[in-house]
């Protein structure tokens, strides 16, 4: 892209994970400006020096595979639920919603970028997955999305959440066994399922090949044809960006 000229409507968003970071700046209009990644691990210089300056509408941040756990809003706390799953010595962040409150490991990076930047709005993936889903009108629901090698999901049954959770996955044979682990564990009924997959337009039509036999038609995120031809980390932060915007 070209060299950014910052005016104060912009908006940033800002797509962590594990070992990157994609800066996206979109328009008063929620176009695409600008886009900056990094690589995560050197964080000194991850926050990059051409926007040291510049002022933006509003800024998110969005916290992508981070290890996670789900609490009822009765809990007064999450550590135990968290270091159960995850075990003791992990700094985690606490979030919470209508629905559940929510423990996610705290991304190296974050101290450094709250420094930098103001008016910070921080969200996990799941928590932004989970605002778009209940927005939508399906009985029985599969989400899922796979990201460097961790498959996240959502599950709705019966209209009620009930299940949001993270599998490493080393190919596809192992993304179908979980996608269908969950529904069987669930006892979703699989005639009436709705599945959607956030992925690039090649992957999508791997997933419908996989699932072909199983599970009615999977479907794709609505994207432009330009949007849906990127890999799947553009995609994923094409999709959280607009959560947002």
């Amino acid at each position: 892209m070209t060299t950014y000229h910052n005016a104060v409507s912009d908006k940033l968003v800002l797509f962590i994970d594990t070992d990157s970071s994609i800066y996206s700046i979109y328009s008063k209009d929620n176009q695409l400006k600008h886009q900056l990644v990094f690589d995560s691990d050197d964080s000194d210089s991850s926050f990059p020096k051409e926007l040291s300056s510049a002022i933006f509408s509003s800024t998110n941040l969005q916290i992508i595979n981070s290890k996670f756990t789900l609490c009822p809003l009765s809990e007064d706390k999450i550590d135990a639920f968290f270091e159960l799953n995850h075990g003791s010595g992990i700094d985690f962040l606490t979030a919470k919603n209508d629905t559940f409150k929510i423990g996610f490991e705290k991304p190296k990076l974050l101290d450094v970028l709250t420094d930098k930047l103001v008016n910070t709005n921080t969200a996990t993936d799941i928590e932004l997955l989970f605002d778009h889903i209940s927005k939508k009108k399906h009985s029985h629901a599969i989400y899922f999305y796979e990201h460097k090698g961790i498959l996240s999901l959502i599950a709705w049954k019966d209209g009620q959440f009930m299940l949001s959770n993270r599998y490493p996955v080393a190919n596809a044979d192992e993304l179908f066994y979980f996608v269908m682990l969950v529904i069987e564990q669930l006892e979703i009924p699989v005639q009436d399922i709705h599945v959607e997959c956030i992925a690039s337009h090649d992957k999508a039509e791997e997933y419908k090949l996989l699932f072909k036999n199983y599970l009615p038609p999977i479907q794709q995120l609505a994207f432009s044809e330009e949007t849906s031809s990127k890999d799947n980390t553009q995609v994923l932060s094409h999709f959280f960006a607009q959560c947002v915007l």
